[in-house]
């Protein structure tokens, strides 16, 4: 039996599923798994006993992200009373349970650390001074090169990013999974085209390079059967109100519950990501999964993964382009159909829970 530690989200909602069933499938082989989850958070930790293995669920002293003296100090009592042989860390709770876990073993652990968002994307949405954002770079190569034995990359592109800014060779391409949610394609609209966008309106979303490009295409083809929906939030809210204001075929609903995303995707024809630069949108997945064929950036890591004309339209992520898109779309809109039926393929064929859970395993316990 390993002892194999994983800090994420146990839960079953969004992308975050894809540990809670790494979790199981574990277990089920006979391992100890210890999940430290930040969403949902237990206040006491509970017990799951498999007929070979189990799991522990626990969670930070604070609901806060884990960045405190007293989180180290916590980590460390919880190493030493399971001293495990793996630790899988995504977002901010890979640094102290990384970290510390290479100290105290004296390097021994097996080290695994989720390459999430791309340093390109950080640096578009990025507040800080450049000074600062250099320094970060700085802090996360000395982590990768010391700290981590595998980098999980969740694209192609995601591999080049950790190289080109890290210099890093660590990268392993591991496609993120999705729980199947499928149950209905339902399109209520008749005579239109209902093209939708889902995700944070930060800048590297290409967000308002969408709107202008929709408002001309509308002032060049005013019988067009094409409606823009645009769900979420986030630094450009107000921008973007202001512009879905000056035309009625443009709907802001800003965010929305998780449990109405489905809903959301599978009444449209298709979904767009916009994005300049992008690691594998979960978006993207979720619309494949709803039978919905995407209008998306070819500077994703997810456009690599999709055949253009096929389970989605390809473009550049500028007016121009986006404009071509548009045209596209309505004149060969007779191909939404099948395009949806590919789309859905393609989603089963790269995307499912199962051989993500084997390929990780196959990893972790090699």
């Amino acid at each position: 039996m390993k002892t194999i530690l994983i800090a994420h989200n146990y839960t079953k909602n969004s992308f975050s599923i894809m540990s809670y069933e790494l979790a199981h499938y574990l277990a089920d082989l006979g391992n100890r798994i210890v999940f430290i989850s930040h969403k949902p958070f237990f206040s006491e930790p509970e017990i799951i006993k498999k007929e070979k293995g189990e799991i522990i669920i626990c969670s930070w002293p604070g609901q806060q992200r884990p960045t405190s003296l007293k989180d180290v100090l916590w980590f460390s009592k919880l190493y030493f009373k399971y001293q495990p042989d793996s630790i899988i860390g995504h977002f901010g709770g890979a640094n102290i349970t990384i970290g510390i876990s290479k100290i105290l073993s004296f390097n021994k652990v097996k080290t695994f650390c989720y390459y999430h968002t791309l340093s390109k994307q950080i640096a578009l949405d990025s507040k800080g001074n450049f000074f600062r954002q250099k320094i970060f770079v700085y802090r996360k190569k000395i982590f990768y090169k010391f700290f981590c034995n595998v980098i999980i990359c969740p694209s192609k592109l995601a591999k080049e990013d950790l190289k080109n800014v890290y210099n890093s060779n660590k990268g392993f391409v591991l496609l993120n999974p999705l729980k199947d949610r499928f149950e209905n394609k339902n399109i209520q609209e008749e005579n239109k085209i209902v093209i939708s966008y889902l995700g944070r309106l930060d800048p590297s979303k290409g967000i308002l390079e969408l709107l202008e490009a929709f408002l001309l295409y509308k002032k060049k083809n005013e019988a067009s059967k094409i409606i823009l929906n645009i769900a979420g939030g986030g630094s450009l809210d107000q921008k973007v109100k202001e512009k879905a204001d000056v035309e009625e075929t443009i709907n802001f609903l800003g965010g929305i519950s998780y449990d109405k995303v489905d809903e959301y995707l599978s009444k449209s024809h298709f979904v767009i990501i916009p994005s300049k630069i992008d690691n594998l949108p979960t978006v993207g997945l979720e619309s494949l999964m709803n039978k919905t064929p995407l209008l998306i950036s070819n500077t994703t890591g997810l456009s690599e993964y999709l055949e253009d004309g096929k389970d989605c339209f390809k473009f550049t992520p500028n007016v121009e382009s986006i404009d071509l898109l548009l045209h596209r779309v309505e004149n060969n809109f007779i191909q939404q159909s099948q395009m949806s039926k590919f789309a859905r393929e393609t989603f089963l064929n790269k995307f499912g829970l199962m051989s993500y859970c084997v390929d990780f395993s196959n990893q972790i316990l090699q």
